[in-house]
């Protein structure tokens, strides 16, 4: 499959996207501008097997007891002892069968083509889409990668239905991997029908959807409005608009990234953003939810900041380092203020 590709806006979307996962375990797969996952799975460097969970290691390893190898390996050891990321570790569970794809390639740019054998030893893949590549193995899964293991099947009208009957059922899993799919791979993308636009534009605007799965469609909407339609602006504020300021319970899945991604999008894109929307973030506690909204309000409403900062001020506590911050942020204003009558006069 030939990709057509931008890579500045690759680096973007991996960049953007991930920012707030740098506690991830570190990948072939991050090395660089993300692959899309279903050619990721299937790469030279990785290899791809049906597995029973045989062992949990705490320091952030699981083993796994091989079942069968999908694709052509054939140094794929019957136990497999690999490093993975703390929320797969997390949610591991011994005896549970999954697929799953690994590495014994790490990405050093001081060797030919960056690739040397990893110092780390054997990784689950991580990257976009997959995050990490450990599905629980299901029948939905084996149909999309059986279509995935030849060229042909990657380009087919089939597989992109596939990918995108997962956001009618409840597979997040599975939806973060067509996501990403759809994100990177620009052949597949390009295809995409007014109907299967609309798909992808209800699952951006769906506050029901994982995060990051919202993130990456998103992001690629941003980047590629001809591909997927022209809705990105209207996604990235409803994010600015709904997303509760402080967060979701504990337990529900992390919006950091989503958010920090919706203010870095109306920032660097002149997205219009609703003062009211902007003002509303100045109550967060999060240090880099207030230095972005205040940023952008300061931008794009100079002349009502200072009542902004004013109302979010009076209503912040005042031993909070958010109120010292405002204050700062208010002092600033007001000395601007003075300047700018100073050279009046």
């Amino acid at each position: 499959m030939h990709i057509r590709h931008s890579s500045q806006a690759r680096v973007r979307l991996t960049r953007l996207v991930f920012g707030s996962l740098l506690a991830t375990v570190a990948t072939l797969a991050l090395a660089g501008p993300a692959d899309p996952p279903l050619e990721l799975l299937y790469s030279p460097e990785s290899r791809l097997v049906r597995a029973e969970l045989a062992e949990i290691n705490p320091s952030g390893r699981l083993v796994f007891k091989r079942e069968k190898v999908l694709g052509e390996s054939k140094d794929v050891p019957e136990l497999i002892d690999a490093s993975v990321t703390t929320n797969a570790l997390k949610h591991a569970r011994i005896g549970e069968h999954y697929i799953v794809a690994y590495t014994t390639s790490s990405y050093d740019k001081q060797y030919p083509e960056g690739i040397t054998p990893s110092r780390k030893r054997t990784s689950v893949i991580s990257s976009s889409g997959l995050d990490p590549a450990m599905f629980v193995d299901s029948p939905e899964l084996r149909r999309i990668l059986d279509l995935a293991a030849t060229e042909r099947g990657r380009e087919s009208t089939k597989l992109r239905r596939l990918l995108l009957k997962t956001f009618s059922e409840d597979t997040p899993v599975l939806q973060r991997l067509a996501a990403g799919q759809f994100a990177l791979d620009t052949e597949m993308s390009a295809k995409l029908s007014s109907r299967e636009k609309s798909l992808l534009q209800a699952a951006a605007f769906n506050d029901q959807i994982n995060p990051t799965t919202r993130s990456l469609l998103i992001t690629a909407a941003v980047n590629r409005p001809n591909d997927f339609g022209t809705w990105a602006t209207g996604a990235i504020n409803k994010v600015l608009e709904n997303t509760p300021v402080d967060g979701y319970p504990t337990g529900t899945a992390d919006h950091t990234g989503l958010v920090l991604l919706a203010f870095t999008e109306a920032m660097d894109r002149g997205i219009e953003v609703p003062y009211q929307t902007l003002a509303r973030w100045l109550r967060s506690s999060h240090q880099l939810y207030l230095e972005r909204a205040s940023s952008l309000l300061q931008m794009r409403y100079p002349e009502r900041s200072r009542s902004a900062f004013e109302e979010a001020l009076g209503k912040t506590d005042p031993e909070s380092k958010a109120y010292r911050f405002l204050e700062g942020k208010l002092r600033d204003v007001k000395r601007q203020d003075v300047g700018t009558d100073a050279q009046k006069h």
